[in-house]
């Protein structure tokens, strides 16, 4: 039976402190502006209307994500085509709808899930033993969810896709040599033809090789090492920092862990770490405990979805990888990449209420 009213309170609680974070940094990071209320104003729109979304998807059966799995993977290709051919010039990756700009590429991260986790509950135990339905849906989420995506472009959030894709193959009952193989093969075909070949990805790589303050493709990458640097043990202060003054661009969205680490130090920046880490356990714990398969490959799905956008994001602010374009979930400012988190919570923390596997209470008791 479903526990009513039910929910993850170290999840919940951890989800709050992040908004709470958010709400703080993006108001330090842009008061500095013209209008000191124009962002945080925004924000905290998008926060509410995040909120309500989060409490609406709480309240959908996970049993509706089931059945419309496959329409609503299907919708998510259709948007990512309207948008290619939307008017005005590359890249296109939004949709004006007046009180923001939706991007579908967020919506088509968690149809993947969605239907990832239908497919690999259905098929996973008969074809387990098979490689070729592995192929299948590399296959599909490829043409149907990255390479349009990577059209646009936005080649970091195509490479998104395919890790996720990986991560939950990983998760299911397919043979780990099934599902590496092809990933062996595709992943690097896919640097070779979106990367290689791509003048504007090259450079970004370039420019995280390259940090410079005097180097157009570096100048992002350093600034933000700095800010580190600056920051030290404790933070140089809440609203003390200084690269938000136009000299790290972005800062309040794809460059705010930097923010953070410049502000409170090494020991806000692993704080927030830890949070993260925190959501990772609870989330695999929870879902792995799920009697139903789909629910628990949701669940993990779900995980994924939040955390690895986390590890982009701080992998760029680290300058351990190129600079992508990835916000912190939670923390960044970001219409549409907030709402979906906070969907993306809400499901998660109705995944944590539905029944438990007797085995594994059982292997617990």
């Amino acid at each position: 039976m479903v526990r009513e009213f039910y929910f993850d309170k170290i999840l919940f609680f951890s989800f709050i402190l992040l908004i709470i974070i958010g709400l703080t940094f993006v108001y330090s990071a842009t008061f500095v502006m013209n209008d000191s209320f124009h962002y945080i104003k925004r924000h905290l729109f998008a926060v509410a209307l995040g909120l309500v979304a989060g409490f609406f998807a709480y309240l959908v059966p996970i049993s509706f994500w089931k059945n419309y799995a496959v329409h609503i993977f299907l919708i998510s290709f259709s948007l990512l085509i309207l948008v290619l051919f939307l008017p005005g010039d590359y890249p296109k990756r939004w949709i004006n709808l007046f009180i923001f700009n939706f991007q579908p590429s967020e919506f088509t991260k968690f149809a993947t899930v969605l239907f990832l986790a239908k497919y690999i509950s259905k098929k996973a135990t008969q074809l387990e033993n098979k490689w070729e339905p592995v192929v299948l849906i590399y296959g599909v989420v490829f043409l149907f969810a990255a390479f349009p995506i990577a059209v646009e472009p936005h080649k970091g959030a195509a490479l998104y896709i395919m890790v996720l894709t990986l991560l939950m193959l990983i998760s299911s009952k397919f043979k780990l040599r099934y599902v590496l193989a092809p990933a062996l093969v595709l992943l690097p075909l896919f640097f070779l033809f979106f990367i290689v070949k791509s003048e504007y990805a090259m450079s970004r790589f370039k420019g995280m090789f390259e940090a410079s303050p005097h180097s157009k493709e570096g100048y992002q990458s350093f600034q933000s090492m700095l800010a580190f640097a600056k920051g030290g043990l404790f933070g140089e202060g809440l609203g003390q920092g200084t690269q938000k003054l136009k000299y790290l661009p972005e800062i309040h969205t794809d460059y705010i862990f930097a923010l953070i680490g410049e502000e409170a130090g090494f020991v806000g920046a692993f704080t927030v770490l830890c949070i993260f880490l925190l959501i990772f356990y609870r989330g695999v714990k929870i879902s792995l405990e799920k009697r139903d398969e789909f629910t628990g490959l949701l669940g993990l799905g779900i995980t994924y979805l939040i955390t690895l956008n986390a590890v982009f994001h701080m992998v760029v602010n680290l300058n351990i990888g190129p600079s992508t374009g990835f916000t912190l979930p939670f923390v960044s400012y970001g219409g549409s990449s907030l709402i979906m988190n906070c969907i993306y919570m809400g499901i998660l923390l109705r995944v944590s209420k539905e029944p438990v596997s007797i085995e594994y209470l059982k292997i617990r008791w």
